[in-house]
């Protein structure tokens, strides 16, 4: 019974999340190209130096599942072959690599090593997705700081949000407010490593721009894992710790002391004043095993504006409207709901004003009549 209940509560958690870990495979074979079954293949991260190692089957495939994305080298090894090796192998979010290792025969002590950058190949799905690097997050300029804004660098993706300048991490439509090959928008499965931080059509959270590794856009992506999306989802890979300590601090900031005039007539400064601030640090915590990673960022901004408001007098507080007026000094009369008559044949609805243009206090609700005591 207690398997049957775990087993059951891993299943319920497998299904709220899309897996955002990459795939790597490909074929061994001999210089004749015929396949080395069971050869031992190992995986190592360049950053972490973690290692896991598979054993090639009889056709002489083998696989790696669920690789956390990063830089990694694939390395075969069989007895009567030598040794080989290749590295720079970039893996993405949700990406699926095949890297297939050609052997040479000789010693096991000899090496052969491949150091060009492995092509990506989908083979398992129907998901058109484009993936922007790191670099391309850390060079290209965001105003608003929000990596979901790099959605719109695929030709695929069209923004459907009013103000892009408003597109920033605390303004919940800015990362759903896109269509994904097609009409998607408020609909887009909006994720971070896999899990899911949408709000229905809102998205709840967008990470600091220097905290995040990658970032893929997906379309037409119609399988089970993607339950809320109409076909578009979006997905942040973090940055992790490695054996190396490393991280980044920035600052930009918007100050009358380094702008220009906003007003050339009357030289007033601007009272605008907008301040993004924070920081990064990743490290080992157990070299080659335990890793962290710290991010920060802060967001100060003034932007005063002006806006007119009618609030209710006192006399109107208290039902009374005897003398409220329209814009032209006439009075506005209230009329009283429980008065309507409907007229069937010009189809229109009639009410009576209340006596004295005064609402019985009897008729006034109680908890708006809290409300009106707070205004």
């Amino acid at each position: 019974m207690l398997r049957a209940i775990l087993f059951l509560l891993a299943a319920a958690l497998a299904t709220f999340a899309q897996d955002y870990r990459g795939r790597l495979q490909g074929f061994v074979t001999d210089p004749s190209g015929a396949a080395i079954p069971q050869a031992n293949v190992t995986l190592t991260n360049a950053n972490t130096k973690t290692v896991t190692t598979r054993a090639a089957d009889e056709n002489g495939r083998y696989l790696f599942d669920y690789v956390e994305p990063g830089t990694y080298s694939v390395t075969a090894e069989s007895a009567g072959f030598g040794r080989s090796t290749q590295e720079n192998i970039q893996v993405l979010v949700r990406s699926d690599l095949t890297v297939n290792l050609a052997m040479r025969v000789g010693d096991v002590s000899q090496t052969v090593t491949v150091a060009d950058t492995a092509v990506e190949l989908q083979f398992n799905t129907t998901t058109l997705g484009q993936t922007i690097d790191g670099k391309m997050l850390k060079e290209l300029p965001v105003l608003a700081r929000n990596p979901f804004t790099l959605a719109l660098l695929d030709p695929a993706v069209v923004n459907r949000y009013s103000d892009v300048s408003k597109r920033n991490p605390f303004y919940q439509l800015s990362s759903t407010g896109v269509d994904v090959g097609g009409q998607t928008s408020g609909h887009n499965e909006v994720q971070i490593d896999g899990s899911p931080v949408g709000v229905g059509s809102r998205g709840s959270y967008a990470p600091p721009m220097d905290a995040v590794q990658e970032f893929a856009v997906q379309q037409n992506s119609v399988d089970v894992e993607s339950g809320f999306s109409a076909g578009g989802v979006m997905n942040i890979g973090m940055k992790a710790g490695t054996n190396e300590f490393h991280g980044s601090a920035y600052y930009f900031g918007r100050n009358p002391t380094f702008n220009a005039a906003s007003n050339a007539f009357t030289r007033a400064p601007n009272v605008v004043r907008n301040h993004v601030y924070g920081g990064t640090l990743g490290g080992p915590v157990l070299k080659n095993r335990l890793f962290n990673f710290f991010t920060f960022e802060k967001w100060d901004n003034r932007q005063p504006y002006t806006r007119v408001m009618t609030l209710p007098t006192d006399l109107e507080r208290a039902g009374d409207f005897s003398k409220t007026l329209n814009r032209a000094g006439a009075l506005r009369p209230v009329f009283d709901p429980w008065t309507t008559q409907m007229n069937a044949s010009n189809n229109t609805a009639s009410r009576t004003p209340f006596p004295g243009n005064i609402v019985p206090a009897a008729r006034i609700d109680a908890i708006s009549r809290a409300f009106l005591a707070d205004i």
